[in-house]
């Protein structure tokens, strides 16, 4: 068969009778009329896909579209003449198409021809225009543009709803919840009063609401394929939860979606990216990962990326970009080279469809965050106690100027000699090794201090008394304990009296030549020859053969050394009078006097420890740790005070720590590892075609030449200001959200396949100002949008709206809308009183019915949740791939294995088995009752207060009497099966008050659950 688009015999379209086509006064409009019968009846055949082009003729393109049109004429256009003809050997689309053109399609293109054949692109592709403002200051720019095209309709526009459906409806739309009847009843006294005020106060109210971000997160979910599970057979677990509160937070704090776009999609790849911003690209590793044992991990990295490709173009550009996976677009001028160029941005992160899901970043949840501070806090306190007493402490050097007395309980540490003295520091050490000496060695000694001197060299070490002075008394003697590892040629010990500058009183063992004092005299006192190597020994010397006569001020004492290595004890003083302290070597000293060149002092543990002090590493925690444990007096006594407390927060910051769970994130390649990426024939992985580079389809604005060809710099490009469709598709996502139906009702595809913008002018004034003025605040769009007179309209419908505008195209009044699975949910919780407020952390399992996990593979079971998360608002509900939470998916939630830009909705029988029946609605219907007859065992009141609060008003005279038909009715019910009554009652979790009917308390369960299943209170008004 023939199925060429060429010229036939003159007088061809005579065959068509002119009475069949109908008459049109109008020129039909390209993009609403013309392109849309193209698109749907010529383009699979003679569209952008090459592999299945008829004779190489593309009617997408205006040249070639043109080339078989004689504008002006359609009886000699090519074009017209194929699609008129009645030989089926001619005509077009031939006979085995799926649909043929209808008289109406024919006459539409004959119109268009005889116009004059006039040409438009795309409307999607081309960046959008502000319109010539049309409004005063007393208008709003919404209403005007709606108002326009419902007047030229010749209908009119509704007034606004009374006050209940007013609150409900902004209270379900910000925060997803319903309002109590309290605020209710606050907002219609205030409304009445001042409508305008009261109105723009609520809204600032709900904006503010700390459940606003749950509510638009919810809705995010959905586009982000967001999971806590990995899909496919076994469907493993996944901990991605932190990604979905870092969703909620962002919504919260208005986070714009500018940033929000580019953290998501590459927040790894920013200048200075942080935990924050690597989670939030948690958004790419929703793809699903396969598990299963023999599979390919590179067929199904490859799918991951594919539906980043695809999720990526959805979200951002509402384009169905995955038609061009295996070949052309059929109807988008998208090929499928341009679509690898887009692949290639994504092609190079770490993640490889692993078991481990790698690459990883560790993150706690809100909750442990509070945790976790809670326990540094405690550890500061406690370490904030030993820094005093650390900061009390003067430097212990002999230029160092005396500080105030203050008097401490001497401290002596009893025990035989550590086996290892030289080892002052030793990693955070906090015990002593004590072993067994030598018989001679002393029992009660100090920790020691390992001092050594090179050759030639001298080193001393200062026991100052740095809190205060003492005053010698007769009999006085010090005690030296040390122990020589290399001899040195000398040792001594030196005091210094009140004068800071004269030390002139010492004795000495060894031998050698001084620089200081007279040999012999009680400036430089010979005390016997030096110890024995090795040993430790105990030395004695009496102060009054030094000089130090009773009645003088001791300032300082040294242990000086001339070469060698020295393990000093310490030093004490044996007196006749009362000692308050022993002498100490001070922690400042130790630090200031060696830290800058301590590498003779110390070996290289230690000196390691020292330096790193003055670079302040961690290091400096555990040598000024060491010196409060083990030398400081007084950072012992205060330590044995707060050690337990400080061991307690330490302990309990590590459990917190230990919380941390690893969240798969991206991450880019080393540039080293980076990938060649190509064309994939037939869309296989096992068919690579032509190498491909990174780039954006031809029919889009170009990317920043000079950016690199990344994550980043996509995601710049989607929300640059040329970019003709992004800020476009997502306000027509919120306008969904508050309307029902976006201004262009298919949010999944703004190509030439989806449908046409209702009020085009209006979706470019919105997505132009949310950009330019509003800097893509979330919050300001929304705050725009509900304060029009459009948003407020009743939605009552007259017979006229009803056969002009069916589907309420033209809003002239406000659509009822069955609210999302998620809303159902909440708001029946929320009505019974017993949601939750929790927010973040782990998914939940409130209850589900038995056995629906059973049929999943790896065998995991639902383990309901006790408490309050049983009752926690539905997007923290644990997700599972292959078994979704079944009364949500009843109600039309998706089951997120791809991304799902809108919901179709559908009213099914099983919905309202869902309310009656289901657990969940069961405790709700119970809490709604039990709230009903608090105060007041009246069934006429309670069930009047029970309406109130379903639907925000009060009901009718006529409701109120076919509720209390039904209560006695059930109420009989009740009386003759008591034991019923009282199941009933447990299953919704109701405990009575002694003074509770059960008869009554059941019965108006009933009517409750009655009232949650009403299509006034399931829906949207």
């Amino acid at each position: 068969m023939v199925q060429l688009l060429i010229p036939t015999v003159a007088g061809l379209s005579l065959l068509i009778s002119s009475s069949l086509l109908p008459e049109s006064i109008d020129t039909p409009d390209f993009t609403s009329e013309v392109r849309p019968i193209l698109s749907r009846q010529c383009l699979p055949c003679h569209g952008p896909d090459a592999a299945t082009r008829k004779k190489d003729l593309r009617l997408d393109m205006k040249d070639q579209l043109l080339g078989v049109i004689d504008a002006g004429s359609a009886e000699s256009s090519p074009l017209f003449q194929r699609i008129s003809s009645e030989d089926p050997e001619l005509r077009m689309p031939p006979p085995d198409h799926a649909k043929a053109l209808s008289n109406q399609e024919i006459s539409i293109l004959k119109q268009w021809i005889d116009a004059g054949a006039a040409w438009e692109e795309h409307w999607a592709f081309i960046p959008p225009v502000m319109p010539a403002a049309e409004w005063n200051t007393q208008q709003h720019p919404i209403d005007v543009f709606i108002e326009k095209k419902i007047t030229a309709s010749g209908l009119s526009a509704n007034g606004p709803a009374s006050a209940e459906v007013l609150i409900r409806r902004l209270s379900l739309d910000l925060i997803g919840l319903p309002p109590d009847p309290e605020r209710v009843s606050r907002f219609i006294e205030e409304y009445s009063r001042a409508p305008a005020a009261t109105w723009k106060l609520l809204i600032e109210e709900l904006l503010a609401s700390e459940s606003f971000g749950e509510r638009w997160a919810s809705a995010w979910l959905d586009l982000a394929r967001y999971a806590d599970t990995k899909g496919y057979e076994q469907d493993g677990m996944r901990n991605i939860w932190p990604w979905r509160d870092w969703v909620i937070q962002a919504f919260d704090r208005d986070l714009p979606f500018d940033q929000f776009t580019i953290l998501q999609l590459a927040g790894d790849l920013i200048d200075t990216p942080n935990e924050s911003s690597r989670l939030a690209t948690a958004f790419h590793r929703n793809t699903m990962t396969n598990d299963e044992g023999g599979t390919q991990n590179e067929e199904f990295r490859v799918a991951a990326v594919v539906d980043r490709v695809n999720t990526t173009m959805l979200v951002w550009q509402g384009l169905t970009a995955g038609c061009a996976q295996c070949h052309d677009h059929k109807y988008d001028p998208l090929s499928q080279v341009e679509y690898y160029q887009l692949y290639d941005f994504f092609n190079q992160s770490e993640d490889a469809d692993l078991n481990s899901e790698a690459p990883l970043l560790k993150v706690l949840g809100n909750a442990e965050k509070l945790l976790l501070g809670d326990a540094h806090q405690q550890v500061e306190k406690a370490q904030e106690v030993l820094d005093q007493a650390a900061r009390a402490l003067v430097i212990s050097d002999p230029e160092a100027a005396p500080a105030e007395a203050g008097a401490l309980e001497e401290i002596a540490f009893s025990g035989k000699m550590p086996a290892l003295c030289q080892t002052q520091v030793d990693g955070k050490k906090s015990e002593w090794p004590w072993v067994q000496a030598p018989p001679d060695a002393p029992e009660e000694i100090h920790r020691v201090i390992r001092q050594s001197a090179p050759e030639g060299q001298t080193r001393q070490v200062f026991f100052e008394r740095s809190l205060h002075t003492h005053v010698a008394a007769q009999g006085d003697r010090y005690h030296i304990d040390a122990r020589i590892v290399e001899p040195p040629e000398w040792m001594l010990l030196q005091v210094r009296l009140a004068d800071p500058t004269v030390w002139e009183h010492r004795g000495y063992w060894g031998t050698g030549t001084f620089a200081h004092g007279v040999d012999g005299t009680e400036s430089l006192l010979f005390q016997g020859e030096l110890p024995t190597t090795g040993d430790w020994v105990h030395l004695v010397i009496d102060a009054e053969s030094i000089g130090i006569e009773s009645g003088k001020i001791v300032t300082g004492i040294a242990m000086t050394q001339q070469g060698g290595v020295i393990e000093w004890g310490g030093v004490r003083r044996e007196s006749s009078q009362p000692t308050e302290r022993d002498d100490l070597f001070s922690f400042s000293a130790f630090v200031d006097r060696w830290g800058e060149d301590p590498s003779d002092l110390f070996e290289p543990r230690i000196r390691q420890a020292i330096g790193a002090i003055h670079n302040k590493t961690d290091d400096e925690f555990d040598l000024e740790t060491w010196w409060k444990q083990q030398i400081s007096i007084e950072g012992r006594r205060l330590l044995i005070a707060q050690q337990q407390l400080l061991d307690q927060a330490m302990k309990r910051q590590v459990e917190v720590e230990a919380m941390a769970v690893s969240v798969p994130v991206m991450a880019q390649l080393a540039t080293e590892k980076l990938r060649s990426t190509h064309l994939l024939r037939r869309g296989s992985y096992l068919s690579p075609g032509d190498p491909v580079a990174a780039d954006i389809p031809q029919f889009l604005p170009a990317i920043d030449e000079a950016s690199a060809r990344n994550r980043l710099a996509l995601a710049r490009w989607l929300v640059s200001p040329r970019n003709p469709l992004t800020a476009r598709v997502h306000v027509n996502r919120v306008w969904e959200q508050l309307f029902g139906t976006g201004l262009v009702e298919t949010l999944e595809d703004f190509g030439t396949q989806g449908a046409l913008p209702s009020h085009p002018q209006l979706l470019d004034w919105l997505a132009l100002t949310w950009q330019q003025e509003d800097g893509w605040s979330h919050k300001e769009l929304l705050r725009r949008i509900v304060t029009s007179d459009t948003y407020r309209r009743s939605s009552r419908r007259t017979p006229l709206q009803q056969r002009i505008d069916p589907d309420n195209r033209l809003l002239s009044h406000a659509t009822r809308v069955r609210l999302p699975a998620e809303l159902v949910r909440d708001q029946a919780l929320a009505i019974g009183g017993i949601l939750s407020p929790k927010k973040f952390g782990p998914s939940v399992y409130p209850p589900q019915p038995d056995g629906v996990w059973q049929v999943v593979y790896n065998g995991s079971g639902w383990k309901e949740s006790q408490g309050e998360d049983r009752v926690r608002r539905s997007l923290y509900t644990f997700f599972r791939r292959t078994a979704p939470y079944p009364s949500m998916l009843t109600f039309d939630a998706p089951t997120r294995d791809v991304c799902t830009p809108r919901r179709i909705r559908t009213n099914t029988p099983l919905q309202a088995l869902v309310v009656l029946n289901d657990p969940v609605y069961i405790e709700a219907a119970a809490g709604l009752a039990r709230w009903s007859l608090a105060g007041s065992n009246d069934l006429t009141r309670a069930i009047q207060r029970a309406f109130q609060r379903a639907t925000c008003r009060q009901a009718t005279p006529q409701e109120l009497k076919l509720l209390m038909d039904l209560t006695d009715q059930q109420k009989q019910v009740f009386q003759l099966d008591p034991a019923s009554a009282h199941s009933f009652l447990e299953s919704g979790r109701w405990t009575l008050e002694e003074s509770q009917n059960p008869i009554d308390a059941a019965t108006l369960m009933v009517i409750a659950n009655v009232l949650l299943n009403l299509d006034e209170v399931l829906v949207r008004g």
